[in-house]
């Protein structure tokens, strides 16, 4: 459903100016409309029932108006849409009506009146820009907090997840030390191995949280059914993987320009888990890779017949070091968070389909860039 919201366009910004006299607000309209996207309101009520509807950044009002004066109007602003930027227009005679705005309304200038179109033409730019930079900062300070609680997640699953492997290996060592039998060291450093494997696929997979937290995005001339080979077989000889019939279908008649590193790491997760959540047991498991290319976009899919993800659990699996039910698989809960957070970094998005004991779908879209 397309939304109902009026935002502003990319030429112009969408600003609200608010006055009970008539001629002042078709006065404003036709000096500004050619700069702005230019919104009137006959009163502060009409202001507020407008700023519900439409994507407004700036707002100028009379401070001299009926039932709610203009500081009235804007300390409401201030205190529902604080991102908003405020002006009030007011006479040399209110002066305690200016230091109330700038108080309770916490205006960004007051204009007197009458005004001056040269100036207050800089003054709505200077506004504007005030509120740009506004947004931007909050955008970088929720992405701060986001960071933050990630990394020190990240930090103390994966100090616990390290520590696990490594004294399990420390004690197999001291069990081998007073072992005499060939069989039983040959059994002990069988573990070690699967300890010493899992300790380097939670190293890979930090490096790749890492790398791609960092590292600037590229755009690299891909050729995706080359990629998906090469994918497909650095996991042939995973557990299971040989019994997994395996097929993959290219349709790229366009170039396609990506990061080929972070692309590399979305489809070695996909792939990787795609094997270790198979279905052994019955009589063809299979993995499917199909890719269409256009100029808009490239469409990945992955398919497995495997074991199925259930519906309780789909919100949760790309949540960092989410396992579900399934330890016994043994990842470490970060690849399908990593696949999340590398495709937000190439614009691009992910969608699930799956059903318990038939299989998953992955699709990915990410830009041709």
């Amino acid at each position: 459903m397309e939304s109902m919201i009026k935002k502003s366009s990319p030429q112009k910004e969408l600003i609200l100016y608010v006055d009970d006299e008539e001629k002042n607000l078709d006065s404003f309209k036709i000096i500004f409309r050619k700069e702005y996207d230019v919104l009137v309101a006959k009163s502060a009520q009409e202001g507020l029932d407008m700023l519900k509807e439409h994507d407004i950044r700036l707002v100028i009002t009379d401070q001299r108006m009926p039932n709610m004066t203009g500081v009235e109007l804007l300390e409401q602003i201030a205190n529902m849409y604080p991102e908003i930027t405020r002006i009030i227009l007011t006479g040399y005679s209110d002066m305690e009506a200016i230091i109330s705005a700038i108080n309770k309304g916490r205006v960004f200038r007051y204009i007197t009146k009458p005004w001056d179109r040269k100036e207050l033409k800089e003054t709505i730019d200077y506004a504007l820009e005030a509120y740009r930079l506004k947004v931007e900062n909050k955008e970088l300070i929720d992405q701060l907090q986001k960071t933050n609680k990630e990394l020190d997640e990240l930090v103390y699953r994966s100090s616990h997840d390290l520590r696990a492997p490594l004294a399990s290996v420390l004690g197999l060592i001291n069990l081998a030390k007073t072992e005499e039998q060939l069989d039983k060291i040959r059994e002990y450093l069988d573990l070690q191995e699967k300890s010493v494997l899992r300790l380097d696929l939670l190293l890979k997979e930090i490096i790749q949280y890492s790398r791609n937290s960092h590292l600037e995005v590229k755009n690299d001339d891909i050729n995706l059914e080359q990629l998906i080979k090469e994918s497909i077989d650095i996991h042939e000889y995973f557990i299971g993987s040989q019994d997994i019939k395996k097929t993959y279908k290219v349709d790229q008649s366009v170039p396609f320009k990506c990061d080929k590193y972070r692309l590399e790491i979305i489809l070695n997760n996909l792939i990787s888990n795609a094997i270790r959540y198979s279905n052994l047991k019955q009589d063809s498991p299979e993995l499917e890779v199909t890719a269409e290319v256009n100029e808009e976009e490239a469409i990945i899919k992955v398919k497995d017949n495997g074991i199925g993800i259930k519906p309780d659990v789909k919100n949760n699996i790309f949540s960092m070091f989410y396992k579900g039910s399934d330890e016994k698989m043994g990842g470490s809960g970060l690849g399908l968070f990593i696949v999340k957070e590398t495709i937000e970094r190439l614009d691009g998005e992910i969608l699930l389909e799956s059903e318990v004991g038939k299989g998953s779908t992955f699709t990915i879209k990410i830009p041709n860039v």
